[in-house]
């Protein structure tokens, strides 16, 4: 399999990358390679990864978007290494740094980023709390005020 994630110490356009994966914590040192030599994309950049068929879609904080060739399957594999991507609904992955709010149902999950709202699956949303949980309890914030349960229901 061809790795994504370069594993040499190189420097490509003024992106370093780092030979051990998983040291990685915030994503500032490592690139990421996605249509090419000339599209390397900082960890630390991605917002979340939306499955578009067999293109995969890299949403940006600056607010580009890359369009890869290659599955969600693929890049949820090479990210599997890192902590703070998660795959929460079969059409996404996103990165945990970047979470604005999150709210459990019944019916799985929404997560908010940067105003695009993803949802989590029902089968998805147990996992996807634990690793969100390990996530906060990583970056030293606090856990038990952070995971909403929405408890509001509308009555018309």
């Amino acid at each position: 399999m061809n790795k994504l994630l370069y594993s040499t110490p190189m420097s490509l356009e003024g992106f370093t990358v780092v030979q051990n994966v998983a040291s990685q914590a915030s994503g500032t040192n490592l690139a990421m390679r996605v249509a090419g030599k000339r599209n390397m994309i900082q960890l630390g950049d991605i917002l979340y990864l939306k499955s578009a068929k067999n293109y995969t879609i890299f949403k940006l904080k600056d607010g580009r978007e890359i369009i890869s060739s290659k599955t969600l399957r693929i890049f949820e594999e090479e990210l599997l290494e890192i902590s703070n991507f998660v795959r929460p609904h079969r059409s996404y992955i996103i990165n945990l740094e970047f979470v604005d709010d999150l709210y459990f149902n019944c019916r799985g999950g929404e997560v908010l980023i940067h105003d695009q709202k993803i949802f989590i699956s029902r089968r998805k949303a147990a996992e996807f709390r634990r690793s969100y949980r390990r996530y906060l309890r990583t970056t030293g914030q606090n856990v038990s005020s952070t995971i909403k349960l929405k408890t509001t229901i509308r009555v018309s």
